[in-house]
């Protein structure tokens, strides 16, 4: 039911980041990274930063896709850790995982930096 859902979303939320910044695994920085690769998912993710917060038919309105490719989109994003959820009635709003991209902005930088990648290459 609903509260198997929101303590499905309150997990997410503790293991994807929200909350106090964590270093973040290559995967992790991977899939983060591919979320925002996309064009379209990286608009809604400056429209959504903008606005502070948004529901998704807020998100549908802003853009001149179908509902379905913004759930799509929104998901994406939001199982990447980027985005964040929360019910509200019948609306569910998306916020920035903030600590989340501050960690990746840090990650990105160390990884990248001479000597600074944190595992060796696979073969």
């Amino acid at each position: 039911g609903s509260r198997l859902a929101l303590r499905h979303q309150t997990d997410r939320m503790i293991s994807m980041g929200a909350g106090a910044p964590q270093a973040l695994d290559e995967q992790a920085l991977v899939k983060a990274l591919k979320a925002l690769g996309d064009a379209t998912r990286f608009r809604m993710m400056q429209e959504i930063a903008d606005a502070g917060e948004l529901s998704c038919g807020q998100v549908a309105a802003l853009f001149d896709i179908s509902q379905p490719t913004i759930s799509h989109h929104l998901k994406i994003l939001t199982e990447s850790g980027i985005l964040v959820t929360r019910n509200e009635g019948k609306h569910r709003y998306t916020s920035v995982n903030r600590p989340l991209l501050a960690e990746l902005g840090l990650s990105l930088r160390a990884r990248l930096a001479p000597g600074g990648r944190a595992q060796p290459r696979r073969p």
